[in-house]
């Protein structure tokens, strides 16, 4: 499977420790084409059904799309690096401008 830069796709984050998500869940893969083509892991951001409002800069709000079925947070201080084999199929895709967005908004958890 080819991964990009702003996939949607699903994720075994099990087994988890602490305040972790865990569960299979859709995650966007926010490393770059170049590293997903070459590595064996991929840097991803973790998608929540469980919705907080006014939560920027850690989380995101995405509308429902493709095969996301439900509107979702993207939890930008949940920043994963996984094996690429627990990733699973890609099931939707980050639209034009929400992937510089995000990477703004990632940043701003570290200033």
């Amino acid at each position: 499977m080819e991964f990009k830069r702003g996939d949607i796709v699903t994720v075994k984050l099990n087994p988890k420790k602490g305040h972790e998500v865990g569960k299979i869940r859709p995650a966007v893969i926010i490393s770059g084409d170049e590293e997903n083509a070459i590595l064996d892991t991929v840097i991803l951001l973790p998608l929540s059904t469980d919705l907080i409002e006014d939560m920027h800069p850690y989380r995101f709000r995405l509308a429902k799309r493709d095969n996301l079925k439900q509107d979702s947070d993207i939890l930008l201080n949940q920043i994963r690096t996984l094996s690429k084999q627990r990733i699973g199929k890609k099931i939707a895709g980050l639209k034009d401008g929400e992937y510089d967005f995000i990477i703004k908004l990632l940043c701003k958890n570290f200033i």
